[in-house]
């Protein structure tokens, strides 16, 4: 059983706790990592390539074309709809949703000084930063972990902001790292494994997938797919399942944070087909909501004229 997976020592970490409880099954897995777009080019902004979809893309393409028999990503990368006859087949339970902020004096958001420049590659992460500290210097920055905290340390950024979940994996933690409290963006802190809807693999997938974390993730999933937002849209959203309810949050901010609409809703869920009526159901109301709409006309004009 091959898994294809990007060739970072994070996404290959995240191949090899996918492919445990498959070989529990006594499967034989062998991880193959590729090289995406998104990893061959670390100076582009990723929306001015297709976003998170430039690391997926690749990987998607390689499955379909039999190179391997399943591919496993970090979720938040997976757009919203996976390749004609591919699927999400399995999730592991959810790390850490959250972000942190990392500095190198040990500062938190309210005592970074004006004008400190943080790096994210994320436009919902500068508008959240932005909303609380419209003083900063918000620029990109991209890399795998390793050379982010490596631009930093040589004074290239202030300040970070970065995944807690991925450091988390890693092992890495940096002195005095701050959690910050913004919604994430949909998925961030899930493993996924895609699979052809076919095969085997799918169904081996579902039977081992993490139930709660699995419907949280296809309500998220649900509430992207029916406002067909991507990365360069601001958007934040998280599920949690309080017993048998669901619980889904979701805000759209503008690119520099000056203003935004946050929507929720709860109900009981216990099924996928229930899960997508919730994310689809708090889709419609931003759809009905006038300043939601405002707000996701202009992101998605401003990230058509970018070059």
């Amino acid at each position: 059983m091959r898994l294809l997976t990007r060739g970072s020592a994070l996404a290959l970490l995240q191949a090899e706790r996918m492919a445990l409880p498959l070989r529990e099954k006594g499967l034989d897995v062998e991880i193959v990592p590729l090289s995406t777009r998104g990893d061959r080019d670390t100076v582009s902004p990723l929306c001015s390539f297709g976003g998170s979809g430039a690391f997926s893309g690749c990987i998607e393409e390689a499955l379909l074309g039999g190179k391997g028999d399943g591919a496993v990503h970090s979720l938040k990368d997976v757009p919203s709809c996976c390749r004609d006859g591919l699927e999400i087949a399995s999730v592991l339970p959810r790390d850490s949703a959250g972000d942190v902020l990392v500095s190198r004096g040990g500062h938190t958001l309210e005592t970074l000084a004006e004008g400190a420049v943080v790096g994210t590659s994320s436009p919902r992460r500068k508008a959240q930063l932005l909303r609380v500290r419209p003083g900063l210097s918000v620029r990109e920055i991209r890399g795998n972990l390793s050379t982010r905290l490596k631009k930093m340390e040589d004074g290239l950024y202030d300040a970070l902001v970065l995944a807690a979940a991925g450091l988390e994996r890693m092992g890495i933690h940096p002195g005095g790292a701050e959690s910050l409290p913004f919604l994430p963006a949909p998925c961030q802190g899930i493993i996924a494994l895609e699979a052809p809807l076919d095969s085997s693999l799918f169904f081996l997938g579902r039977s081992l997938a993490h139930r709660e974390t699995f419907l949280c993730s296809v309500a998220e999933r649900s509430l992207l797919k029916t406002l067909g937002v991507g990365c360069h849209v601001p958007f934040a959203a998280l599920a949690r399942m309080e017993s048998r309810i669901l619980v889904l949050e979701a805000e759209i901010l503008d690119p520099l944070g000056r203003e935004s609409v946050r929507l929720s809703c709860r109900g009981p869920v216990a099924s996928e087909k229930e899960a997508v009526r919730a994310g689809a159901a708090l889709g419609e109301r931003f759809r009905e909501t006038p300043e939601a709409v405002r707000l996701l006309a202009e992101s998605l004009a401003g990230a058509e004229g970018r070059p």
